[in-house]
């Protein structure tokens, strides 16, 4: 007998009223340690009534491959709906988080999920990931949860877990948050079902394929849908099936689109201590994509000290480490010998996320010497209040739906990150300069685009917020739409927060730049806010080839 099973994943509706589906988190970058409680869940396959696998009686009730290597294909509604080619990229990098999966360790970070404020998009790599755990036999946690069919291990067995709501698994995402690494759940289901590595290999739209990826049309609340078929392994159907099909298909009608955005953050960095530069090392938290966008290396001056060599790898211990969304950015082997410290040193990148920050920079001098940059990271910034609680629900284990939340965004700015590693740095010259439909590329957000800026008088300078000081990690919060009620207590108490009363700088892209010195290290931050979402909709005329450094394809497409 032939078994298809489906799991929708309902996820949240934006409304020009300012409502929209899901659940807010309110902590970003949450760590959890070991002994905390999470769970994985499955499909059942022997007519378990809620839906999902009893692990504990009915051990082997649960859908799975029994291949190692699984192909995938993209077809010609994917193409259609979704022409620009970097969001694909960015399936496919869905499906590299499965295809390491069992080489994957846990460490003592549980959920890499992030909620740094609404955006009006779904992050369809984050979704990816999710779907392509239901094409591999898992369920919602959180749906599981409510019928006592979550699981953890527990002392060589399993227990029923209540789900704490963070897990990738989890049948919701709000619009521009991110949950596109294997939580600790994930990583127990995927043992339990497997054990071994799977392979995940690409084939052309022509070819037969294990997995489809398609585009459809569904309601306005739903992002996407994933599913498997097979057959029953033996006539005891609580023995399992063996997964022989799978699916999964985006929305192409959803009211937040889907795709991603990105980020782009320049810094000029000069020693006034008077010492050269060899190599120039950043890290990053918030992708774990090693290929960002773009890279800025130092080519101006007509590039006699451009930086040949630039990589990115993941950090030192590979995927076992507890930052798994932490890269080290290398600049090195600059083209005429060491760089003087005289020269004003300009790197930059543009990554896939629209809020990774900087962690830690590092100069390195010929001396074998080192001096840490305060580089700063430049987010657009909302809070958001429940206005109604909205759920709704069908009967039974795969075919249950959640409607939206209602929630509402009562405060809008910036926010500046300072990097960890920086005991004191001291900030200054906040510059905003609204742009409207400017559409600058990463390797001008420069000096001189503020100098021109400053000619043609679009340049706001932020004086009230003068000279600070800054700690490890520290932010800052620029209001530009909001009232002191509408502020998260936690912002209010730090007190690192500013009004500016200033809702039209939330209009169209937004150039941000401030200098921070540290020690010997004089920085130039530059970053460009409001950037358009990288979705269904490309804009032909800004798709262009840069030749700076390794001639690359920028793919920040701009929506008609």
């Amino acid at each position: 007998m032939r078994m298809a099973r489906r799991a929708v994943r309902r996820l949240g509706a934006f409304s020009t009223a300012g409502a929209w589906g899901g659940m807010l988190l309110a902590l970003a970058w949450a760590l959890v340690a070991p002994a905390a409680a999470w769970g994985y869940a499955a499909f059942t396959t022997g007519g378990d009534p809620t839906g999902f696998t009893d692990f504990i009686n009915k051990p082997n009730d649960f859908p799975s491959w029994d291949k190692v290597t699984l192909t995938y294909k993209f077809d010609a509604t994917f193409d259609a709906a979704w022409p620009n080619p970097a969001v694909k990229n960015q399936v496919r990098l869905a499906f590299e988080q499965w295809d390491t999966a069992n080489a994957t360790g846990q460490g003592a970070t549980y959920s890499y999920g992030r909620a740094n404020g609404w955006q009006d998009f779904g992050d369809i790599r984050s979704v990816a990931v999710h779907e392509i755990g239901h094409v591999l036999g898992l369920h919602h946690t959180d749906q599981a949860s409510a019928a006592n069919r979550n699981y953890r291990p527990s002392g060589g067995g399993l227990v029923v877990q209540a789900a704490v709501g963070n897990e990738l698994m989890r049948s919701w995402i709000n619009p521009g948050d991110y949950n596109h690494v294997l939580t600790n759940d994930e990583l127990d289901g995927f043992a339990r079902m497997y054990g071994h590595d799977l392979s995940f290999t690409e084939v052309p739209a022509s070819s037969a394929a294990d997995i489809t990826i398609k585009a459809y049309t569904a309601g306005a609340s739903n992002w996407a849908n994933g599913g498997w078929s097979g057959y029953y392994r033996t006539g005891d159907h609580y023995q399992g099936v063996r997964i022989t099909e799978g699916g999964i298909s985006f929305n192409d009608s959803s009211s937040s689109p889907l795709g991603f955005k990105t980020l782009g953050l320049n810094w000029d960095y000069q020693n006034i201590g008077g010492q050269p530069t060899q190599s120039f090392r950043i890290r990053t938290r918030g992708t774990n994509n090693p290929t960002p966008l773009f890279h800025y290396d130092n080519q101006g001056g007509g590039g006699a000290n451009r930086f040949d060599v630039y990589g990115a790898t993941p950090l030192p211990g590979g995927l076992s480490v507890n930052f798994k969304d932490d890269l080290l950015h290398t600049w090195s082997s600059p083209h005429s010998g060491d760089i003087p410290a005289s020269e004003i040193i300009h790197v930059g990148l543009e990554q896939d996320m629209w809020d990774w920050t900087v962690t830690s920079a590092v100069v390195h001098h010929p001396s074998g010497g080192e001096t840490n940059a305060p580089l700063l990271s430049f987010h657009e910034w909302t809070n958001s209040i429940v206005t109604g609680t909205g759920l709704s629900g069908g009967a039974g284990g795969a075919a249950m739906e959640y409607g939206p939340i209602a929630m509402e965004v009562v405060a809008r700015g910036l926010r500046i990150i300072g990097p960890e590693s920086i005991a004191s740095m001291l900030v200054s010259d906040l510059t905003l300069a609204p742009l409207g439909d400017r559409n600058l590329m990463l390797d001008q957000l420069n000096r001189g685009t503020l100098e021109q800026l400053i000619r043609d008088k679009q340049v706001f300078p932020v004086t009230e917020f003068g000279q600070r000081q800054m700690g490890p990690g520290d932010d800052f919060y620029l209001i530009f739409e909001g009232t002191p009620d509408t502020i998260p207590p936690e912002i209010l108490k730090q007190g690192n927060y500013l009004f500016l009363d200033r809702p039209d700088l939330l209009n169209g892209e937004l150039f941000v730049y401030a200098q921070s010195l540290a020690g010997d290290a004089l920085v130039g931050n530059y970053g460009l806010l409001g950037v358009p979402v990288n979705g269904r909709l490309p804009e032909p005329a800004t798709l262009c080839l840069l030749g700076l450094g390794a001639i690359g394809l920028l793919a920040r497409w701009r929506r008609k």
